[in-house]
């Protein structure tokens, strides 16, 4: 391998689709793509009589997620590679591009991939937007790729040889390492390999259900840009706990009570007595107007996402916006046009209290998520011959949930994602029936249940 390293520049990336075959970028980035794979895999499935099959591209092997592809590799051994997102503040937690490429290499290596040469940036002035190259490497691949002719449909593997293939060739699960200082939490739902491999349960699929999505989302933003990673790839809950019991038979295994007692302790006694009383004062004078998500519509503007709550006069606390941001302002002026804005910097573990505790000072969005699906069952008793529980589990089952009480909310971001999906679907519903949206969503249940 050639240890060369040369400036990327959009000709170079030009050429490389013009000579070689990309085997990184991402063949369902268009939405017509997208649902073409759907239909697809659900006409497999049907056929086949298969509960679990996967979307494969003939061309990209190792294809990534939109928001983590920061490099490509061709077939003819070329590695391109662009600097950190530019729109991520820079912190201690954030890793080195050399750390990052070090990272892509070594998934490289595992997968048997050589790299004769590498294009990307050289120094501090020497910068390939993360955006723009995005944006160009899209742009060449569906210039030269058919989506219809590049993808298809094949079963899971069973159990035994997925797992199997997933540890071949000294591959290393980095969520169980103990080289890694990786939140214990995430192996319920995800796993991380080093060759790339990104593989997230069943069960927390939809956003726009009961599971809690916002696990992945969260993780996605704190930790996945760290590293080298595929697109998610969803396989059923057995199947990933399946992967964390092989993982166990290695030496660089780490169990749960490890890696805790290795990452960093949060908060001392006094910090945490200090930030209670910065919370008090807070709700003292005001309320918190970002208790929900201000525009179900657009993740962008969530308080999960930005980091940031919105007061009753005019007072934004933030981890990284401020009134320099003007995007984010200008968001805020839209959805608070009648509040003159103040901007506060606090840590993050300070803003993730105050929503910890926000339920203590005012209707918090647990309550208002649980007080919208009793006033849905109330509203479908009255149009059913239902009894009173009859009702809640319906609305529940509707929700995503087994029955009423099988509803878990783990915090106040899972909530107010909850109730994105509760005016999403409400919203579907008046799409089909202006007049009585409950009745077309029941309808619509009752139809899937047959």
């Amino acid at each position: 391998m050639t240890d060369t390293q040369s400036s990327l520049n959009y000709k170079i990336i030009e050429q490389l689709f013009q000579n070689s075959v990309c085997l990184t970028y991402n063949p369902l980035e268009p939405m017509a793509a997208w649902q073409y794979a759907k239909e697809l895999q659900q006409n497999f499935e049907k056929e086949h009589n298969l509960k679990y099959s996967r979307i494969c591209s003939k061309t990209a092997k190792m294809r990534q997620g939109t928001y983590h592809a920061r490099f490509h590799y061709f077939a003819d051994g070329t590695l391109v590679h662009c600097a950190e997102p530019q729109s991520f503040s820079k912190n201690e937690t954030y890793r080195q591009d050399a750390e990052d490429l070090e990272r892509i290499m070594t998934a490289l290596q595992i997968r048997h991939y050589p790299v004769n040469k590498i294009y990307g940036p050289q120094n501090q002035m020497d910068i390939f937007y993360y955006s723009d190259f995005l944006r160009y490497i899209s742009t060449q691949a569906l210039l030269k790729y058919s989506y219809k002719e590049d993808l298809y449909v094949e079963p899971l593997p069973n159990k035994e040889d997925f797992v199997h293939d997933c540890f071949a060739n000294g591959n290393i699960l980095l969520t169980a390492s103990k080289d890694e200082l990786l939140p214990p939490h995430c192996r319920e739902f995800m796993a991380l390999f080093a060759d790339g491999r990104y593989y997230v349960s069943e069960e927390y699929r939809s956003p726009l259900g009961a599971k809690n999505s916002g696990k992945v989302s969260r993780f996605n933003a704190d930790y996945l840009l760290h590293y080298c990673a595929m697109a998610e790839e969803y396989i059923p809950q057995d199947y990933l706990d399946a992967l964390y019991k092989e993982a166990e038979k290695y030496d660089w295994f780490s169990s749960v009570n490890e890696t805790m007692a290795k990452l960093p302790k949060r908060t001392n006694v006094d910090e945490l007595v200090k930030m209670n009383k910065y919370i008090d004062n807070l709700f003292q004078r005001r309320t918190c107007l970002t208790v929900v998500n201000p525009d179900i519509g657009s993740s962008f503007m969530s308080p999960d996402f930005q980091q940031y709550a919105v007061f009753s006069d005019g007072l934004v606390v933030a981890v990284y916006n401020d009134e320099t941001d003007k995007p984010f302002v200008k968001s805020l002026k839209k959805y608070f046009p009648d509040l003159n804005f103040h901007f506060e910097k606090i840590s993050k573990e300070y803003l993730e209290q105050l929503y910890r505790r926000l339920p203590e000072f005012q209707k918090g969005a647990t309550t208002i998520y649980v007080e919208m699906l009793k006033q849905k069952a109330r509203k479908l008793k009255r149009m059913t011959d239902l009894t009173h529980m009859e009702a809640l589990d319906v609305v529940a089952n509707m929700a995503g949930w087994q029955n009423w009480r099988a509803i878990k909310i783990e915090d106040e971001a899972h909530a107010r994602e909850l109730i994105d999906a509760e005016k999403w679907r409400k919203n579907l519903a008046a799409n089909f029936n202006n007049e009585n949206p409950l009745a077309e969503e029941y309808r619509r249940y009752l139809k899937h249940r047959k």
